[in-house]
């Protein structure tokens, strides 16, 4: 009852003045479900949304859009190559992952990701040392492939 008549009399105007004092903090603010398209990650995770579909060509575009604001992401470059293998740009893909690796030779899988690429071109010797490279780096998809060759 002490309550309501409070509300009733002054309560209201102290909530419209602490209400009109609050907006402009609540203009700063940040919501973090709304993305913010000059942050790599938020490329790096579209193209992988339209990789996901079967749009590699859009991947593409949203890679070098990641790229565009971080030239030294070396996921970028992987993705990417990713993206052209499956549109069948092999060269092109080559290109990529070689990139990813110049910037990253620690990831066993972009060695295996070369390594696919390059038995889609036919390159036999060069994928079977990319797979050992990948295999002798741990990566369990590189040793399962040696194992069943």
């Amino acid at each position: 009852m002490i309550i309501k008549r409070w509300l009733n009399t002054t309560g209201f105007a102290v909530l419209g003045l602490i209400l009109l004092l609050a907006s402009p903090a609540a203009a700063d603010y940040f919501n973090p479900a709304t993305p913010d398209s000059n942050d790599p990650d938020y490329w790096l995770d579209r193209g992988g949304l339209f990789a996901t579909y079967g749009s590699y060509s859009d991947a593409v575009e949203a890679y070098k859009k990641a790229l565009a604001l971080d030239a030294n992401n070396s996921k970028a470059y992987y993705d990417m190559a990713v993206a052209y293998g499956e549109l069948g740009e092999l060269d092109q893909a080559l290109v990529e992952i070689n990139k990813a690796i110049a910037l990253d030779a620690s990831r066993s899988q972009y060695y295996y990701g070369r390594a696919w690429i390059l038995l889609k071109a036919g390159r036999m010797t060069e994928a079977k040392d990319n797979f050992q490279k990948a295999a002798d780096m741990g990566n369990l998809d590189a040793i399962a492939y040696l194992q069943e060759r």
